[in-house]
């Protein structure tokens, strides 16, 4: 009987339990990176991208709508081009890559600092980056196991009264 609860329990949390990643496994996906995070308004960034098909064109969108001019990646999917970016801008904003042939997409957040009445940057607004993981799974988990062991430990209780 212990066993059957056991092998039960496991079954329970294998067939319940949600992928491990929502990426379809041994896929590349397209990544970019930026030569400055918090650039000031009006100044240029350099981005570069990687996981593109190779000689594709890959157009570059910020968030608000400004269309960059496009890019044509390299024979090992790369490309790296500066950006100069709008006076007015200021806050948090997404840059976009999308390569036209094969449709992959790669995003990066910036936060731009505004230019001030004084003629200084001001910026936007700093939060804390999240750095921990999501544990209710892994107490769910938690949990199953103790209820399993503790159905265990009965059955094991009345097999002993029983004989």
């Amino acid at each position: 009987m212990p066993l059957i609860v056991m092998f039960a329990m496991i079954i329970a949390v294998v067939t319940l339990a949600g992928p491990a990643n929502a990426v379809a496994p041994y896929v590349h996906q397209p990544t970019l990176t930026v030569s400055n995070q918090t650039p000031a308004a009006g100044s240029s960034i350099t981005i570069s991208g990687s996981g593109f098909t190779p000689g594709e064109t890959v157009t570059i969108v910020l968030d608000n709508g400004t269309h960059f001019p496009s890019v044509v990646a390299n024979s090992s999917g790369s490309f790296s081009e500066v950006l100069v970016l709008g006076v007015g801008l200021s806050g948090a904003h997404t840059i976009t890559a999308t390569g036209t042939t094969s449709g992959h997409t790669a995003k990066i957040q910036i936060q731009v600092a505004g230019v001030g009445a004084s003629g200084g940057t001001t910026s936007a607004g700093s939060g804390l980056a999240f750095t921990g993981a999501s544990v209710i799974g892994i107490i769910a988990l938690g949990g199953l196991l103790l209820l399993g062991g503790g159905l265990m430990l009965l059955a094991g209780r009345r097999r002993k009264f029983n004989i």
